[in-house]
């Protein structure tokens, strides 16, 4: 019994340590090659699903299938989880920064339009197999990392070469561009 309870005290001491190591790292000056590439993946996922209008992930979500012209552009609406600027913000905001987020909808015109949320009708999703990327780091400044990455075609005919620039913004790594992972 007595070897039961050291075990789960010291189960217990080392816990917490391990825990405030794993949350300093994320929080620390460091970027791992498996973190950008985690981030990556989810910056190219949101950015497709900002684009689509909608989260497949997202439950009970409501799509209106109605679509309009505001200057020259047919619009729908977004799903949803999406409906609002803060709701889409919300979405964005873990992958990407502040300033990405911002010039990104202006970029891509998606708007607000009598109280909801609407993104311009457009196909998307490119044939880069980000998944099997290659990365570089090949700028390292405070709180901002670049990496080149090299992303295969699917059909391996070439592979394309991007930039994506990583900034620390209230002590998290975030991505700094829209459609920095298309």
């Amino acid at each position: 019994m007595k070897k039961l309870i050291v075990c789960l005290l010291a189960v217990l001491l080392i816990l917490p340590a391990g825990a405030s190591l794993a949350a300093k790292n994320q929080t620390s000056g460091n970027l791992t090659n498996k973190q950008v590439m985690q981030l990556t993946l989810q910056a190219r996922e949101h950015f497709w699903n900002t684009m689509s209008g909608h989260n497949p992930k997202a439950k009970n979500s409501t799509c209106p299938s109605k679509t309009f012209e505001y200057r020259g552009l047919p619009y729908t609406y977004m799903c949803s989880e999406f409906s609002t600027k803060a709701k889409l913000t919300d979405y964005l905001t873990p992958v990407f920064t502040k300033d990405a987020i911002k010039k990104g909808l202006e970029k891509y015109n998606i708007i607000s339009y009598k109280g909801k949320m609407a993104v311009p009708v457009g196909d998307g999703d490119n044939l880069l197999g980000w998944d099997k990327a290659k990365i570089k780091l090949i700028s390292q400044k405070n709180n901002t990392r670049t990496y080149e990455f090299s992303v295969p075609a699917l059909d391996g005919s070439v592979t394309a070469k991007r930039k994506i620039t990583f900034v620390k913004e209230n002590n998290k790594w975030k991505i700094n561009q829209l459609d920095a992972a298309i």
